[in-house]
C-alpha cells in the first residue's frame, strides 16, 4: 500500500466515523458527500473499480439529494441510481466480488433517499459487511479498519 492510499484510507475514516454522530439528514448528506470523494481516490489506488464507481456514483447521489426540495422526495432518482449502481458492476465485473459494492450502493441509495439518520445507522450493517468483504479482497487495510469503526460508530 503506497502513502497516498494509506492516507486517502485514513481520511475516508475520518469522514465515516463523522457521519453517523449526525442528528439531521442534512448533514449525513453532506459527510457521506466528503466520504465519496475520499473513497472513490482511495479505490482508485487499489485498482478496486467496482468500489471507485459506486463511490463516484455516490458522489453525484448526494449532490442530488441536497439539492432536491425537501418536500418532493421523487422515486425517479431512487430508481436512476439504483441502476446505476447495478450498470457499475456490470462494466468493473472481475467476478461476483464485484457486486459487493454495487450491493452496499444500492443499500445507500435507500437509506440516503429517505434522509432518516436512523434508517441510515440501521442499513449501516449490511452496508458495511458488503465493503468489509470487499476490502479484505482488495487489501484494503484502512477500508477494513473503516467498515470495522462504522460498525461500531453506527450503534
Amino acid at each position: 500500500m503506497n502513502a497516498f492510499t494509506l492516507v486517502s484510507g485514513i481520511l475516508g475514516i475520518t469522514a465515516n466515523v463523522i457521519i453517523y454522530q449526525q442528528k439531521s439528514g442534512k448533514r449525513v448528506l453532506i459527510y457521506k458527500l466528503i466520504s465519496d470523494i475520499i473513497w472513490a481516490y482511495h479505490y482508485y489506488t487499489l485498482n478496486a473499480y467496482s468500489g471507485m464507481a459506486v463511490a463516484i456514483v455516490g458522489i453525484f447521489r448526494e449532490i442530488v439529494f441536497l439539492t432536491r426540495p425537501k418536500k418532493k422526495t421523487s422515486k425517479i432518482w431512487l430508481v436512476i441510481f439504483i441502476c446505476i449502481a447495478l450498470i457499475c458492476a456490470f462494466y468493473t465485473w472481475k467476478g461476483i466480488i464485484s457486486l459487493l459494492p454495487a450491493t452496499a450502493s444500492v443499500l445507500s441509495v435507500i437509506s440516503f433517499w429517505k434522509a432518516n439518520p436512523t434508517l441510515t445507522r440501521i442499513i449501516a450493517y449490511p452496508i458495511s459487511a458488503c465493503m468489509l468483504t470487499y476490502d479484505i479482497v482488495y487489501n484494503s487495510y484502512t477500508g477494513t479498519i473503516n467498515e470495522l469503526l462504522t460498525l461500531v460508530s453506527s450503534t
